[in-house]
Order: C-alpha cells, then structure tokens, then sequence
C-alpha cells in the first residue's frame, strides 16, 4: 500500500513539474532562455539573464516547495487502512519526492554547500508562510486580499470581478508586478534614467502576462463553462469581460512606466489568444505558471514586441491596430465560443 502511494506521489509530482509551470511554453521563460542562449553563443557569460532568474527562481520556491503528500486529499488519506509506521513511512520518505531536495543535491555536487543550505533556508520558510497563510485564510477569510476587490457596475462587473480574482491566483502576474515595481524604483531612484527604457520595461512587463492570453478559460473548469452557458450574455461579452480584466490589471502595472506600448503588446497577445482560449481547454493550476502553446507563444512575443517598438516610435496608430485585431478577434472567437458551448 505505501509503495503504491509512493508511486502515485511520484507520477503526480513527474506530471506537476511539467505542467506547474510549463517552462517550455511559457513566454517568459523563453525570452529568458533565449537570453541565456544568445549570451552563451557570443561567448558571453550569460549575465543579462541573472536578475531574471533570481526573480523566478524566488517565486517557484512556493510552488516547488510543497510537500509531495500534501497532494492526497486529507478526507482520502484517513479512509486508506494504514497504520502509523505506514503513515510514518510516508511522512519520512515523501519528502524524497521533492523537487527542492533534488536541487539541493545538485548544488551539493556542485560544491556549493551554502548555496544549498540557503536555498534549503528559503523553502522552508516558503513552506511556513503557505501555511501560515493557508491557515489564516480558513480561520479568517474576510482578510483575504483578493476579497477586498470591489464591486464593479454593468452588465458584466460582477464576472470581471470573477476574472481578476482568477488573475491573481496565477505566479505570471507577480513576475509582471516585480518587473513593474523594479522599473519605477529606476525611474525615481536613478538620477538620470534613460527615456527610452521605460517602453521597454513595459513591455517585459506586458511579456510576463502574455501567456495567460492563451488560456482565458484554463481557471473556470467544468463548473465555470455550465455558469457561463446560464449567463444572459453573448460569447464576445464573455471575452470583453475577461479582456478587461487582463487589461486593468496590465494599465496599473505599466502605467508608471510606458502605457501604450505596454497596452499594445498587451492587446496584440491578446488577439492571438482567444483562438487557443476557445478552441483548447490548456490545463492550468492556481499558483502557478500558465502555460501555453509554444508556436502561439512565439507568435505572441513576434508580433507584440514589433507593434510595441512601432507604437514607441511611430505613434498610436499601431495601437490603435492592435485595439482593431483585439476587437475583431473578441468578436469571431466569441462567435465560435457560442457555435462549441452553447450547443454542447
């Protein structure tokens, strides 16, 4: 019995460690990766790709963190017939499956003992702030944050309400929120800080969020589809909410850098989203990375950074074709949103 948990822990943690945060797909991952890449080929050490990999590395010590056994439910593991040395055993040797302890012993083989013991540091207290957070939000949860959201008029207020609550529950907008607070910490702490990286700040920052583009419908589940089908709504309603949501959230983080290349790249990946949005149900975890189609990706960071680089130093044209490929493609994806859900 405890060696086929074992096994069932093992497949879960192989299966989350390739969907958690989908390192392939996700758009900022690759940027990453391919600053690294192009660093290493010029014979450059690949410095430009470190503040990148600090901020992440610190975010995927939450979700890498957890316990392996805290994935089996625990109203299923009191029904199981083990008794405490099993359950002891499971205790003992789950920790094994972690993540967090591989690396350890990478960075051990890598003569790096303090290196380990500091990371070994940092996902311990990771692990006691999830619980202790876990447990005030049980205990108390009126104080949860996302709560305090306020109310929002028309229509559809209440399901962009829905929808910002769902952002927020996603790692891919506090990498956005990080790069944004690092931008206005240059702009007021630099003495001369240079114009013409403001723009470009806005758009990693609009990059960071990028991927969630491709999954609007990832977070509701089953249950999420049948509330929308009950809703007096048109499908292009349903995405205007949830583009509205995404665009709120992207206008506050850029707003004190560069707005409208960042709403460029923003509605640019989001023209290219709705399609895997509609037409794929991409699986998505709360706390965790998105995760999308690559060439879609690839295309998203393509055409965003192109038309965000126009809008700095051609004017709002460009914005406003990003603004008319977003529109036009709320409204034929919305169209076949009803043509798939409605009927089924």
């Amino acid at each position: 019995m405890v060696f086929a948990i074992l096994r069932a822990l093992a497949r879960a943690t192989r299966r989350d460690l390739g969907t958690f945060g989908s390192f392939k797909v996700n758009n900022f991952f690759f940027f990453v990766a391919t600053l690294m890449y192009g660093a290493l080929n010029s014979g450059l050490p690949p410095r430009s790709a470190y503040p990148f990999l600090l901020l992440l590395g610190v975010l995927l010590l939450f979700p890498l963190s957890s316990d392996p056994l805290s994935r089996i439910p625990p109203s299923r593991l009191a029904l199981w017939p083990l008794g405490a040395a099993s359950r002891l055993v499971l205790r003992a040797v789950s920790p094994a499956l972690s993540p967090v302890l591989w690396l350890t012993v990478f960075l051990m083989l890598k003569s790096a003992p303090a290196l380990a013991a500091a990371f070994v540091a940092l996902a311990i207290a990771a692990q006691v702030a999830m619980a202790a957070g876990h447990g005030l939000a049980r205990r108390t949860p009126r104080w949860n944050p996302i709560r305090f959201l306020p109310r929002l008029p028309g229509r559809a207020g209440q399901l962009v309400r829905n929808n910002l609550r769902a952002m927020l529950c996603v790692l891919d907008v506090y990498v956005a929120a990080l790069l944004g607070a690092a931008g206005c910490l240059y702009r007021l702490l630099t003495r001369d800080p240079e114009p013409a990286a403001y723009p470009i700040l806005a758009m990693l920052v609009a990059l960071a969020l990028s991927t969630y583009a491709q999954g609007l419908f990832s977070l509701d589940g089953g249950p999420g589809a049948t509330r929308y089908r009950l809703l007096p709504l048109r499908g292009w309603q349903i995405l205007a909410a949830k583009d509205a949501a995404y665009l709120a959230i992207l206008l506050v983080l850029v707003l004190p850098l560069s707005p409208l290349p960042g709403l460029t790249f923003g509605l640019t990946t989001l023209s290219i989203g709705h399609f895997p949005s509609v037409a794929l149900r991409l699986p998505q975890r709360r706390w965790r990375f998105t995760g999308g189609r690559a060439w879609l990706g690839a295309a998203q960071v393509l055409i965003g950074f192109t038309l965000a680089f126009a809008e700095a130093h051609g004017g709002l044209v460009y914005l406003f074709v990003a603004a008319a490929g977003c529109t036009a493609s709320v409204a034929w994806c919305g169209r076949r949103w009803e043509l798939r859900f409605r009927r089924s």
